[in-house]
């Protein structure tokens, strides 16, 4: 196990790089998609080969909390997956966690849309931070991924 930093953005972009996304994917199982499922399953499995095991975290209801101790440690990671483009209340949840590491990861499946969406997704995100009074010091990566696409879009909350 490696105990050197991890540039999260990095990884995340690779992991988005290389998943193949089809209209298949978005079908519901159970409560969630199976690429929701997928880039978590592939982000766990980045975290656990440098910091070892991810505990699921109830608590925060966020997809995906890293620690750097198992349960009591300070969170390094932050993630939340939605294949919609508005998902205020995962934003709150995403504005209101201390981490170090946050990222907001967007899978679009229109296509023609998904500029648009991504565009109106920033807006309304940025004016949410913006009501809370939030600064630069509490900043989110925001990835876009389209199915069938190899680009995918990276921004940050305050640029």
């Amino acid at each position: 196990m490696k105990k050197e930093k991890i540039n999260w953005g990095r990884e995340i972009e690779i992991i988005l790089k290389n998943v193949k996304i089809t209209e298949e994917d978005f079908k519901r199982r159970g409560a969630t998609s199976a690429i929701h499922s997928r880039i978590l399953d592939d982000i766990r499995e980045i975290w656990e080969r440098y910091k070892g095991p991810a505990f699921e975290e109830r608590a925060f209801q966020i997809d995906f909390v890293g620690r750097g101790f198992p349960r009591y440690g300070k969170i390094e990671l932050a993630i939340e997956v939605d294949t919609w483009f508005k998902p205020s209340g995962n934003w709150v949840k995403l504005l209101d966690i201390n981490a170090t590491d946050k990222f907001w990861i967007y899978i679009c499946r229109e296509k023609d849309k998904s500029e648009k969406n991504l565009q109106i997704a920033l807006k309304e995100f940025r004016r949410l931070a913006k009501a809370r009074a939030e600064s630069k010091s509490n900043n989110i990566m925001i990835f876009m991924k389209v199915s069938d696409k190899i680009k995918i879009e990276k921004h940050y909350l305050f640029e």
